[in-house]
């Protein structure tokens, strides 16, 4: 099967880059399309009030994710394969899951976080969500 489009939601962790290689790799020898999608709670453009309702704790912690994880995709040395990087704002799971249906990737590459059965029935798990939930095929990248 010929692959056309890959979509590999990121952030700034560690298995998120390793999903992000591989996916670039694949996309390359598939000559695909990479789309790589970044998921933001928020942005400065959604939390536009002079002095911000959230907590500067919370408010630097996500401006510092998401160039974190533009550094990081820039980092990845993507100059071998068409992609395009996304941002959108909003549940992770959800908006990847939007995206999906907009875009109809042929794979969605995600990192998994490693959690144990325990950790990830109380944490939650953006990669087993999708998963269960996707509608194309999901490789989980460890």
């Amino acid at each position: 099967m010929k692959l056309s489009r890959i979509l590999v939601p990121v952030d700034a962790s560690d298995t998120s880059r390793r999903a992000l290689l591989f996916a670039a790799n694949l996309a390359e020898e598939m000559e695909a399309k990479l789309d790589v999608l970044h998921v933001t709670y928020f942005t400065s453009e959604t939390d536009a009030q002079e002095e911000s309702w959230l907590p500067d704790v919370i408010a630097r912690d996500v401006r510092s994710d998401e160039a974190a994880t533009r550094k990081m995709v820039e980092g990845c040395e993507l100059d071998n394969v068409a992609y395009e990087y996304h941002l959108r704002t909003g549940m992770p799971v959800e908006e990847i899951l939007l995206f999906a249906e907009e875009s109809l990737p042929d794979l969605i590459v995600t990192g998994g976080r490693g959690l144990g059965v325990v950790e990830g029935f109380f944490a939650g798990s953006v990669s087993q969500e999708l998963v269960e939930r996707a509608q194309t095929a999901v490789m989980v990248v460890k």
